[in-house]
């Protein structure tokens, strides 16, 4: 009688799932999860919506006598921009919370591309920013906020905070996988407090000292302001398109390995 021969289990294929299917499954389970989150809520949605308001009130007639245009377009811009840096540091204070729970470690053990964990959860930041910018957008238009360069502007408007998040995300995303995440990700508080109020949406470059208008007009913040503003009220589009597109493949060119690197570390570190 033949002893039977043991084999061993045949474990999945990593490859058998492609990586825009584990992307965009990704991408709608974090969705789903931030919505129930009500830090990541408050910061994409109810916060931008509430500093719009603000600074319409506070600022609006002052910065549009300076004869820069109607204010409510650098301040929409603007807005929305700050949604997008607040938005992201909440998102990932919840991956430092993935982290240290140990779902991290599990999800890296699935039969999936690991490459698609990184990519789903860029694309679920341009998501999130996609229907923050979108619900903003509606909240300004009772405030003289108009689309008056058409319908393709409207979209590339629209856009740009999107292609804006993901080169944000990338830096702040090796911050969360540090060992001291924690740490790191609260002390952006203090950097985008400075691009909050040094660029072209907060009040014209002229306005600032001559040694730092340079600073302000080549900051990240305002060529994404300015291509807002010249997709909704006029004005130039190519140039701040094209040094926002710079900014955002700049960041992630030179955050991208350490993002990955820390992705994987915080993975297989539990």
């Amino acid at each position: 009688m033949s002893t039977p021969v043991e084999t061993r289990p045949s474990w999945p294929d990593r490859r058998a799932v492609g990586v825009v299917v584990q992307t965009s499954v990704h991408t709608a389970t974090l969705l789903k999860s931030w919505s129930r989150d009500p830090g990541i809520v408050v910061q994409s949605l109810l916060f931008p919506t509430f500093m719009l308001l603000m600074f319409q009130l506070v600022f609006g007639k002052s910065v549009t006598s300076l004869g820069a245009g109607d204010s409510v377009y650098g301040n929409t811009g603007l807005v929305a921009l700050v949604g997008v840096l607040y938005g992201t540091v909440a998102t990932a204070m919840s991956l430092i919370r993935e982290r240290d729970s140990g779902l991290l470690s599990r999800m890296w053990t699935l039969p999936v591309s690991r490459s698609g964990f990184v990519a789903g959860r860029l694309t679920a930041e341009a998501a999130r920013t996609g229907l923050s910018t979108l619900v903003l957008f509606l909240v300004a238009m009772p405030m003289g906020f108009r689309f008056d360069q058409g319908v393709a502007a409207a979209v590339g408007a629209w856009l740009v905070p999107m292609i804006f998040a993901v080169g944000v995300a990338v830096p702040v995303l090796a911050l969360a996988t540090a060992s001291s995440g924690t740490q790191a990700v609260q002390l952006l508080g203090g950097v985008f407090l400075f691009l909050l109020f040094f660029n072209t949406g907060f009040a014209p470059v002229s306005e600032y000292p001559e040694w730092l208008q340079a600073v302000v007009r080549n900051q990240p913040m305002s060529p994404a302001i300015d291509a807002i503003r010249g997709l909704t009220e006029g004005g130039a589009v190519a140039g701040p398109l094209t040094a926002t597109i710079a900014w955002t493949v700049g960041l992630v060119v030179v955050f991208g390995p350490i993002a990955v690197r820390g992705f994987r570390r915080a993975s297989e570190g539990r």
